[in-house]
């Protein structure tokens, strides 16, 4: 090897260092970037988590609202008729805990729909159109089964007569 050849040698050799330099991974960098994007995928899994519950405490609520609706049918039956007094103080006391029914769904932030004047495709479903003289069209007549929102979305849709 000639003294030139070693030269020659040398100076690519120190050309490719600076190169090397540039090329080394910058670890801080590397380290923030995998930071955010754990924080990102933190916050995206705590999101998820607060929904599902959301979701699941809707399905747990949904599944009273029958018997709820059902409680309402027999007190407003039983409040329009003349009942013996052992009767009657057996409907007061469905009375209450229908209260208590209602309290506890507003404490979990249940909120019924509203069911008087226009029809809201929205938050009612007709059941049926009926004449009504004393209404005008699209209001509604009667409500054959109460609606509930949570966390504002529909739960349960309101059943309604709609006047033609």
């Amino acid at each position: 090897m000639s003294i030139n050849d070693y030269d020659e040698n040398q100076e690519i050799q120190q050309n490719e260092q600076p190169e090397q330099k540039n090329q080394e991974p910058d670890y801080k960098e590397q380290f923030l970037r995998l930071n955010a994007d754990m924080q990102n995928f933190k916050r995206r899994v705590d999101k998820e988590r607060s929904e599902w519950m959301i979701i699941a405490q809707a399905d747990a609520i949904k599944s009273f609202f029958p018997v709820i609706d059902d409680l309402s049918r027999v007190l407003d039956v039983s409040f329009n008729q003349e009942l013996p007094p052992e009767i009657k103080s057996w409907v007061d006391g469905l009375g209450l805990v229908q209260k208590n029914i209602q309290k506890k769904l507003q404490e979990l932030g249940i909120e019924e729909i509203i069911t008087t004047g226009q029809f809201d495709p929205e938050l009612h479903e007709a059941m049926m159109h009926v004449d009504s003289p004393s209404h005008q069209q699209g209001d509604i007549v009667h409500v054959l089964s109460k609606g509930y929102t949570f966390k504002g979305k529909v739960l349960q849709y309101a059943k309604v007569s709609v006047a033609k």
